[in-house]
C-alpha cells in the first residue's frame, strides 16, 4: 500500500474511481443530457455530501478551526479530504479534457488538488481545511442550479433571479465574511507559512470570483433595466407609431422629416427663367395634394 503521511493512494483512487463510475452511469441512464450537464449533476452530489461533512467537523466535532487550526489530522478529517480530492482530481481532468472553463477556475481547481494532497501528506492543517471545504462548497449547489436554469431556458424566470441573488449574497456572506475572519483568526494561531500561503491563495481566488460575480451581476441586470425603460416608453398598442423606411442597412424616422406641398416645388421653366428661386430642402418630403 502506498502511503506517505495521511495520504494513501489507494483510497483517494478508490474514491477517484467512486465520481468517474457515477458520471458514467449517468451518461448512460440519461443519454439526452450533454456531458456538462451530467459532470455538473455530479458536481452538485459532491458538494451536497462534502459540505455537511465538512460543516460537521469544523462546527460540531472540532478542533474549532477559528481557534485551534494547525494540529495534526484525525481519521474523519482524512476521510473527508480524500473524499474531496478524488472529486477534484475526476473534475479537473474533465475540465481539461474538454477545455469548458477558463484559467481562474483551472487555477482554483489546481490550487484545490495540491492544497489537499499536501494536508494528506504533511499530516496536518486538516482543520483549517475542512473549514475552507465547508465555505466554499456549500454555495456550489446555487452556483450550479444557476446553469441548469440557463441550460434549460429558464434564466430569464423570477426562480433564476432568486437563484442569482441568494447565490450572490451567500457567496459574499461566506468566502468574503467569514472567510475574511478565519484567515485573520488563522494568521493569529501558530500557524506555518505553508498553511498561510495556501488560505490566502484560496481567499484572493475568492475575491477574484466575487468581482467576477458582480459584474456579470451589474452587466445582467443594467441591459434588463434598459429593456424596461424602453418597454415604458414605448406607445401604447393601437396608437400611431413614427414610420420608418429603409434603405438597405439604413432607417430614417419619418418623424423628424419635413413637409413641403407638392405646389410648391418650382418647375423647371421657372427656375431656368429666374421666376423662382431653387432652394436646397434637407429632411424634407412632398405631399401630394388632391385637385378635384
Amino acid at each position: 500500500m502506498f502511503q506517505v503521511g495521511n495520504f494513501d493512494l489507494y483510497e483517494v483512487l478508490a474514491y477517484l474511481f467512486m465520481w468517474v463510475t457515477l458520471y458514467f452511469l449517468l451518461c448512460l441512464l440519461n443519454p439526452g443530457r450533454s456531458y456538462e450537464w451530467h459532470c455538473r449533476s455530479v458536481t452538485v452530489l459532491h458538494a451536497a455530501i462534502i459540505s455537511a461533512l465538512a460543516a460537521y467537523g469544523a462546527l460540531i466535532m472540532g478542533p474549532n478551526p477559528f481557534t485551534e487550526a494547525g494540529g495534526p489530522n484525525n481519521s474523519f478529517q482524512v476521510r473527508t479530504v480524500s473524499i474531496c480530492l478524488g472529486y477534484f482530481l475526476f473534475d479537473f481532468s474533465w475540465c481539461l479534457y474538454f477545455k469548458t472553463e477558463g484559467p481562474v477556475m483551472l487555477a482554483h481547481h489546481f490550487l484545490s488538488v495540491v492544497g489537499l494532497t499536501v494536508c494528506l501528506v504533511a499530516g496536518r492543517y486538516g482543520t483549517e481545511m475542512i473549514a475552507t471545504i465547508a465555505g466554499a462548497e456549500i454555495t456550489n449547489p446555487l452556483l450550479q442550479l444557476r446553469w441548469f436554469l440557463r441550460a434549460t431556458g429558464r434564466h430569464h424566470s423570477l426562480m433564476a433571479d432568486v437563484v442569482d441573488w441568494a447565490f450572490m449574497l451567500s457567496f459574499g456572506f461566506v468566502r468574503l465574511g467569514l472567510g475574511s475572519v478565519l484567515l485573520y483568526m488563522y494568521y493569529q494561531q501558530n500557524s506555518d507559512y505553508i498553511g498561510r500561503f495556501g488560505g490566502t491563495s484560496i481567499y484572493l481566488l475568492s475575491v477574484v470570483f466575487f468581482i467576477s460575480i458582480v459584474n456579470y451581476a451589474v452587466r445582467k441586470y443594467t441591459k434588463r433595466y434598459r429593456a424596461w425603460v424602453k418597454r415604458r416608453a414605448a406607445p401604447p398598442p393601437g396608437e400611431a407609431t413614427p414610420t420608418t423606411r429603409q434603405n438597405g442597412d439604413l432607417k430614417e424616422d419619418v418623424s423628424s422629416v419635413g413637409i413641403i406641398k407638392e405646389q410648391e416645388i418650382p418647375s423647371p421653366r421657372e427656375i431656368k427663367t429666374g421666376l423662382k428661386e431653387l432652394s436646397l430642402r434637407k429632411n424634407c418630403m412632398v405631399q401630394k395634394v388632391n385637385v378635384s
